[in-house]
């Protein structure tokens, strides 16, 4: 089973700015405390987790190691896998938020295209679906959202209209197989 979590509140959120893969910036004092708090509700589910698989950028790998403080597993044994790295949001990355709907988002200069993001989330769950034990992966929430847009069986081309999930809340991701 994977079990997802996203990462705890960051500078680029505090901001109010698209964070995206190029802005790498760090969670805050908060972020912390809720990557610790996921970490002490996963303790307590007794998920068991196998494998921790975190996206390479900053505030995933603090939510992490974080967690994996949390539960008992060697931060070394983290696997950091870009196949789950945000979503590229072209000229977008590091500007204000602001009322962007999905179509608005894909079709800004250099973002990534949708259909690959999608396939290379799909192929990442697959992967670690295919090994024994649980697995937990560390995110951000362009990938949760494309993984709840797979969920509800929509274009990929719309996943920015899916709500995000809660910085640090958990998920559990049974629906890829």
């Amino acid at each position: 089973m994977i079990y997802f979590v996203r990462h705890g509140l960051s500078e680029a959120n505090v901001k109010g700015v698209f964070a995206g893969q190029k802005d790498n910036s760090a969670l805050v004092a908060k972020g912390i405390e809720q990557a610790r708090d996921a970490g002490k509700k996963i303790a307590e589910m007794d998920l068991g987790i196998q494998r921790i698989v975190s996206s390479s950028s900053k505030r995933a790998k603090q939510t992490a190691e974080e967690v994996a403080e949390i539960i008992g597993f060697e931060k070394t044994q983290i696997i950091y896998d870009d196949r789950i790295i945000e979503y590229d949001m072209g000229v977008l990355t590091g500007t204000p938020h602001h009322e962007v709907d999905s179509l608005g988002l894909i079709s800004a200069e250099g973002a990534e295209n949708p259909n690959n993001f999608r396939d290379r989330i799909i192929a990442c769950v697959k992967e670690y679906n295919q090994q024994p034990g649980n697995t937990l992966f560390v995110s951000h929430g362009g990938v949760g959202r494309m993984l709840e847009t797979i969920k509800e069986g929509k274009k990929p081309e719309l996943f920015y209209d899916t709500p995000i999930w809660p910085n640090a809340s958990v998920t559990p991701i049974d629906w890829v197989k």
